[in-house]
């Protein structure tokens, strides 16, 4: 499958790109993507917001939690903070969550030149090519 993560900042994309953060962790209250719609050897393609696709990543594993606690969110912070690679903020900002994708990533290839892709909604993450269609 291949899929788009959209990024606020342009810093987590160039820290995946210069594998200085080699886990994506997305953390919800609800089952959204990518909860158990991604696999290894996946592809994500890195988009800013509001801009262009800088380059893509391979997915090397996922670990899918259901059912967290803010104790769980303390355990995983404290397992995976150096590799995930983000502010304090971030997991504030999601200590309720009940959901968690903790994604393993390798292989970042930075796109020369940036590809557009026009998309107008808010979802920070896209299934763009489903094995299945």
């Amino acid at each position: 499958m291949k899929h788009l993560a959209i990024y606020n900042e342009k810093e987590i994309i160039e820290k995946i790109l210069n594998e200085e953060k080699t886990i994506e962790a997305r953390l919800s209250r609800d089952k959204l993507l990518p909860y158990e719609r991604i696999k290894k050897g996946d592809e994500v393609y890195l988009k800013e917001s509001g801009g262009k696709i800088r380059g893509k990543v391979e997915v090397d594993n996922v670990l899918f939690y259901d059912h967290l606690s803010p104790e769980m969110i303390g355990k995983l912070r404290k397992e995976y903070n150096n590799e995930i690679s983000i502010d304090d903020k971030f997991w504030e900002d999601h200590g309720k969550s009940k959901y968690a994708s903790l994604i393993f990533l390798k292989n970042p290839q930075r796109f020369i030149s940036p590809v557009k892709f026009h998309k107008r909604d808010r979802r920070g993450w896209i299934v763009i090519k489903d094995s299945k269609q």
